[in-house]
């Protein structure tokens, strides 16, 4: 076991190993910290597909305070290929290879968004989880307070338009005009921006039941050092607000930070984001896509 890995053994009754101890809260606190991290989104200006291998760590009350590897995420977008259908964005999460995660709370997390390829307007979004409950749902644009339509898929609803969506159609049911970017849109939507300290942008999004506001703000520009690596790097603030009963603007969770390369493309090299009972931080693995930022420079 590497240094500085938690042993389920050696773990106090708080800690992640006591399984009567953890699952609800931590299973909570690990879906509302990967909803958050879908903010990671591969850009939209370019043609190439390209894949992108990240790591998920948690630290807090069930890791005994030591940070603890969770899961591995990956991301990716396919073009439309005459720039008049949809594009789709991916992000898929598991824990395969973390045998305690396995054992105790496995993970499985995919977010799927479509986009129109000519204005970039959401079409629709799937998620998928299995954390302990099953849930299968497909959401598409409408009218509704939400922004968007929700389906069941699991109940067998939704099913053909999900079909078309996959076969790179719009769906028959959905509006395609201006409107709310869904996660994954929302930092392509900041990544298509030139970056500069101080920057602020306001973005409408909808996470499948309610509108959000999120406020995005370029904090600084910073040197972050990955596995040994200095990677120059823009980081950013992420507020997200709802309306409370008085219709006034209320945070709907803490803020979530994200460090983003400087160079053009601005490819996302950490989130983070704190929960009450901890931490979760997502981080660009060692491989090409560093390399190429590391080349690239500011």
């Amino acid at each position: 076991m590497p240094k500085g890995t938690p042993d389920a053994r050696r773990l106090p009754n708080t800690a992640i190993g006591h399984e009567e101890n953890q699952p609800m809260g931590l299973r909570m606190a690990t879906a509302r910290g990967l909803l958050l991290l879908c903010l990671l989104s591969p850009a939209g200006a370019t043609n190439a597909v390209e894949a992108l291998d990240y790591r998920v760590v948690y630290r807090g009350v069930f890791s005994a305070g030591s940070e603890l590897p969770i899961a591995d995420l990956r991301l990716d977008e396919a073009l439309s290929a005459d720039g008049a259908g949809l594009n789709r964005t991916r992000i898929e999460v598991n824990s395969h290879a973390y045998p305690l995660i396995e054992s105790l709370f496995p993970i499985r997390y995919r977010w799927r968004s479509w986009s129109r390829a000519d204005n970039g307007g959401l079409v629709g979004f799937e998620t998928y989880e299995s954390m302990g409950k099953k849930r299968h749902r497909l959401y598409l644009r409408d009218d509704s307070h939400s922004g968007v339509r929700r389906y069941d898929l699991l109940q067998g609803n939704g099913q053909q338009e999900l079909g078309r969506l996959e076969a790179g159609l719009s769906s028959l049911q959905t509006r395609t005009g201006k409107g709310p970017v869904d996660r994954l849109g929302l930092l392509q939507q900041v990544r298509g921006k030139a970056l500069a300290e101080n920057a602020n942008y306001r973005f409408e999004v909808t996470d499948g039941r309610d509108l959000l506001i999120y406020e995005v703000s370029v904090v600084a520009a910073q040197s972050l050092n990955i596995a040994g690596t200095e990677l120059p790097a823009w980081k950013l603030r992420f507020d997200g607000m709802e309306r409370g009963r008085q219709g006034k603007l209320e945070a709907a969770h803490r803020p979530v930070y994200a460090w983003l390369s400087r160079a053009a493309g601005h490819v996302p090299l950490r989130v983070e984001s704190r929960h009450p009972i901890g931490r979760f931080r997502v981080e660009l693995k060692q491989g090409p896509a560093m390399e190429r930022v590391a080349r690239a420079g500011p």
